[in-house]
């Protein structure tokens, strides 16, 4: 006898068919678990990183870090002294990560869950692809919402005005909007 676990009735709707259909057409199963938002072309990266912050703020979730990526491999594998704008330095594409943070919430998420932990804190990536497209990409937060048994009411909540937040972040970050 096989016995499933009780899954929120929204998970295949929500979680598991969008994810197949990801993984199906993309054979990338990383794809297949985030969102991307593409950044405007008008929009630069002090922009993009402004208005990520100043919706932050306004939305009272905190800013808990960035990791400039590209910067640091820069300095990591150019000769010393070979900094921007000498003929022998050689550039990485684009890659800051931006971690978000509501401590209060996440203690609750994880006072639910223990593997909660992993998600923490938020993140949004600001990156350059191979073609010279900047995308803004963060985990699809449906998976820790819809993919499992239901949560509790009140962690529900919570969850969502969290993705909302992240989605808020995200979507007026691509549009330079503060």
């Amino acid at each position: 006898e096989m016995i499933s676990p009780k899954l929120h009735p929204d998970a295949m709707k929500k979680v598991y068919m969008p994810m197949t259909n990801k993984l199906l057409d993309t054979g990338d199963i990383t794809m297949a678990s985030i969102v991307r938002v593409k950044v405007a072309d008008d929009v630069s990266n002090a922009d993009v990183e402004e208005a990520m912050e100043s919706i932050a703020t306004a939305e009272s979730i905190r800013s808990v870090g960035m990791l400039p990526l590209s910067e640091m491999v820069e300095i990591q594998t150019n000769a010393a002294g070979v900094t921007k704008g000498h003929p022998d330095f050689k550039p990485q594409r684009y890659l800051k990560i931006y971690q978000y943070c509501s401590p209060r919430t996440a203690m609750i998420m994880v006072d639910h869950s223990d593997a909660f932990s992993a998600y923490l804190p938020c993140r949004i990536a600001l990156i350059e692809d191979k073609s010279g497209q900047r995308w803004l990409y963060t985990l699809d937060m449906d998976f820790m919402i819809y993919g499992g048994a239901p949560l509790p009411p009140a962690l529900l909540k919570k969850a969502i005005e969290v993705k909302r937040v992240i989605t808020a972040i995200q979507k007026g970050g691509a549009e330079g909007d503060f």
